[in-house]
């Protein structure tokens, strides 16, 4: 069974926990365990309403084809081992895995690929508009593709070892003093054990606070301060300012109106993650929680995203069917992709856009 999840980072990261351990505990933010009267809802996805398809693009995998679906209506043939997606100008940025590990290529609206594929790390960063897509490689390359869909700059390298992955961009043009806004743009990127982020400016810097970013949009930045074997700790920034920690969540996608927060759980294990909350991104306490049942009759997700401010659509397997699910933030539920049969040994046939 293959899997992407945006909410948990690879569990390869808990495994250099010891030299990321903090000396000192950092201080948490109200949670369910600290008494607060969150509102709940059991992640049961069985017999849901079916709602509308998704407001982001999508695809689905369906006898042996693969097909992004665009906001549009419109249908892109793609390639079945498809692990990330991003619209971007008249195509889509993808990811594919394998063997090999991921590549990263444009495709047009009719599935032509573009002129060059890259060898990249997991995971694509997109501006909060949508208008850079971003990806890095090996000895810390970083690269991002514009609206123009076929323009591709490179930046100064982050200093990793190994493979970087990009998880955030700040700014919607990277091409300095060009366009408007034309002020250049920012990229987050991991690396094994630090953080760092380059700049269109061509400076290239640590990422304050955090070991590992999670999550980014605009000014905000989320990420790890700390691991150990028994779980995270985690806080979120803005304009590079801890505006408050949690060691009850790892911090995931920010909603398009920066009020919300993702939340998934601090340990990352298993075949995926039951519980998920909804936090403030003004002081972290918990809006709305999904969980899972003690009985077990409860739904594992993944891919998780905002659809717009008040809903979040995420990827779930239940009872041998995966669908594609709208949370509310208000604690609604409806399919947003019908259910279908499959199995926890297969990966899952539907995969949400990057935002």
């Amino acid at each position: 069974m293959l899997t992407f999840s945006r909410s948990l980072l690879p569990a390869t990261a808990l495994a250099v926990a010891a030299g990321l351990a903090a000396t000192t505990p950092p201080s948490t933010a109200d949670s369910p365990h600290d008494g607060g009267a969150t509102s709940r809802t059991v992640l049961d996805v069985r017999g849901l309403d079916l709602g509308e398809p998704p407001a982001v693009a999508w695809s689905e995998r369906r006898s042996g084809r693969t097909v992004i679906h665009g906001t549009d209506g419109t249908t892109t043939p793609a390639p079945n081992r498809l692990s990330e997606i991003a619209p971007m100008g008249s195509g889509h940025v993808i990811q594919t895995y394998g063997a090999g590990g991921s590549r990263t290529r444009w495709i047009a609206a009719d599935g032509t690929p573009g002129r060059r594929e890259w060898r990249t790390g997991h995971g694509l960063a997109v501006s909060p508009l949508g208008r850079v897509v971003a990806f890095a490689g090996r000895a810390g390359k970083v690269w991002t593709i514009d609206h123009e869909g076929d323009r591709v700059l490179r930046f100064n390298p982050v200093p990793v070892t190994g493979t970087a992955h990009a998880v955030a961009v700040s700014g919607e043009n990277c091409k300095e003093g060009e366009g408007d806004p034309g002020l250049g743009c920012s990229i987050a990127v991991n690396g094994p054990r630090r953080a760092f982020y380059t700049t269109s400016h061509g400076i290239v810097d640590s990422v304050p606070f955090l070991r590992q970013v999670s999550t980014g949009r605009g000014r905000w930045l989320g990420g790890i301060t700390s691991l150990s074997d028994f779980g995270s700790c985690s806080a979120l920034l803005r304009s590079s300012q801890v505006r408050w920690r949690t060691c009850d969540n790892q911090l995931s996608d920010i909603s398009p109106d920066r009020r919300h927060v993702l939340g998934t759980p601090a340990y990352a294990d298993g075949f995926g993650p039951t519980a998920l909350a909804v936090l403030a991104t003004s002081d972290g306490k918990p809006v709305h929680s999904f969980t899972s049942a003690r009985d077990g009759r409860s739904a594992t997700y993944f891919d998780e995203v905002w659809e717009d401010p008040e809903h979040v659509l995420v990827v779930t397997f239940q009872a041998d069917r995966w669908a594609v699910v709208r949370l509310g933030v208000d604690g609604s539920m409806e399919y947003a992709v019908a259910p279908r049969r499959g199995s926890m040994d297969m990966s899952s046939p539907f995969q949400l856009q990057t935002r």
